[in-house]
C-alpha cells in the first residue's frame, strides 16, 4: 500500500462485472512496481454485486483504490470520462472491469519506457481474447500490426488498441471537445485526441486479456442510431481536425452510411435505402475528384447506385437477400 502521490492511475469502470471483477483487480495489485499508483473504480449502479466486490477490495487496500460509486447511471462514456478526470497520476492506465493483467512488470515496463521517451504520449500492447462460451477457445486480439510507431491516421476507423492495454500521459488537456463528450465509443476517439500531443508507441509483449462475453459493449446492437451517431462523430473530427485528415476519414463516412443502406435493406424501407446510398455515393465522388482515391468496396458501390435508381431495383434486391438467407 503507498501513501504518496502516485505517479500511474490505474482506470477501472464497471457495471455488471460480478463474474470478472476480482480477477481484474486482483491482476492490477499483483503489480511490482517501483512507484505508487492508485485504482480509481467507477462503479456505475450495477445490479449485481459489483459494488459490493469494489467495497470489499477498496476496505483491503484503503490507501490504493478509490471508489466513484455514481448514485445513478450515467452510463458508460460518463462513467470513463469521470473516472478518468478523477485520476491524479502522472501517467492513467486502464482496465475494464471485465478484462485483466497477466503480467505483474506491465506498469512498471510501460511507465519506464514513457519516462525515457517524452515524444510519445501511449504505449500499448496486444492482449490474448478470451472467449467465455468456449473457455478453451484463447487468441491474440491482433495478428496484423505492422509497426511500432502509431499516429492520427492509423487510428481512423479503426480499432487497434486494446483498453486494458494502454498507458498514457495525464493533463495533456484540461477541456474535452463536445464530441468526444458525446461519443457512441470512446476509447479511439480518445487516443485520436491524445495522439494530436505526440507519437504511441506499441511495445513487445502480450500482458493482459480481453474477455468476449454476451454482456460485453461489442455485442450491442448497431441499428441506424448507432451508425448516424458515429457519422456525426467523425464529422466533427474532420472539424476539430480542420480537414487535416479527410482523406482517411471520408472512405469511413462512406462505410458507415454503406451499413445504413444495408439496415435499410433488411427493413425493405426504399427511401431510407436512396438517402444513405446518395450520401455514400456522395463521399465516393468526393474522393475521386479530391484525393484521385479508387475507395473502397467498388463492387458494393455499383450494386448500391443501380438499387437505388428506382424502387424496382430496390425490390429485387430485396428479394435476393430474403433467398440468400432462407
Amino acid at each position: 500500500m503507498h501513501s504518496e502521490v502516485p505517479l500511474v492511475s490505474v482506470r477501472v469502470i464497471t457495471y455488471n462485472h460480478g463474474r470478472f471483477l476480482r480477477e481484474c483487480l486482483d491482476g492490477i495489485m499483483a503489480q511490482e512496481t517501483s512507484f505508487p499508483f492508485e485504482v480509481v473504480i467507477g462503479e456505475d449502479c450495477s445490479t449485481d454485486n459489483t459494488r459490493q466486490i469494489c467495497q470489499e477490495f477498496q476496505a483491503r487496500y484503503p490507501d490504493t483504490i478509490r471508489l466513484l460509486l455514481h448514485a445513478q447511471n450515467v452510463g458508460a462514456q460518463a462513467n470513463a470520462r469521470l473516472a478518468r478526470e478523477a485520476c491524479a497520476g502522472k501517467y492513467i492506465a486502464f482496465c475494464e472491469g471485465d478484462d485483466y493483467w497477466t503480467d505483474p512488470t506491465k506498469l512498471q515496463q510501460q511507465v519506464d519506457f514513457l519516462e525515457a521517451n517524452p515524444a510519445y504520449v501511449l504505449c500499448f500492447h496486444n492482449c490474448w481474447m478470451k472467449f467465455e462460451q468456449q473457455p478453451d477457445r484463447e487468441m491474440e486480439l491482433f495478428h496484423d500490426y505492422t509497426k511500432a510507431d502509431y499516429a492520427i491516421p492509423d487510428l481512423i476507423g479503426k480499432w487497434l488498441i486494446p483498453t486494458a492495454s494502454v498507458v498514457f500521459r495525464n493533463h495533456l488537456f484540461t477541456e474535452y471537445p463536445e464530441w468526444l463528450r458525446n461519443a457512441v465509443v470512446g476509447d479511439t476517439p480518445f487516443y485520436i485526441l491524445l495522439a494530436s500531443f505526440g507519437s504511441l508507441k506499441l511495445v513487445p509483449g502480450i500482458m493482459a486479456v480481453y474477455r468476449r462475453h454476451d454482456g460485453g459493449a461489442t455485442n450491442l446492437l448497431h441499428g441506424y442510431r448507432y451508425w448516424e451517431r458515429m457519422i456525426e462523430l467523425y464529422c466533427a473530427i474532420n472539424e476539430h481536425f480542420k480537414h487535416r485528415y479527410s482523406k482517411e476519414i471520408i472512405p469511413v463516412l462512406k462505410w458507415f452510411h454503406y451499413k445504413l443502406t444495408q439496415l435499410a435493406l433488411q427493413d425493405n424501407d426504399f427511401e431510407k435505402y436512396r438517402h444513405y446510398a446518395q450520401r455514400s455515393l456522395l463521399f465516393n465522388t468526393k474522393m475521386l475528384l479530391r484525393y484521385q482515391h479508387i475507395g473502397i468496396f467498388h463492387y458494393r458501390i455499383a450494386f448500391m447506385g443501380l438499387t437505388a435508381i428506382s424502387p424496382l431495383f430496390f425490390k429485387v434486391r430485396v428479394q435476393r437477400q430474403v433467398q440468400n438467407k432462407a
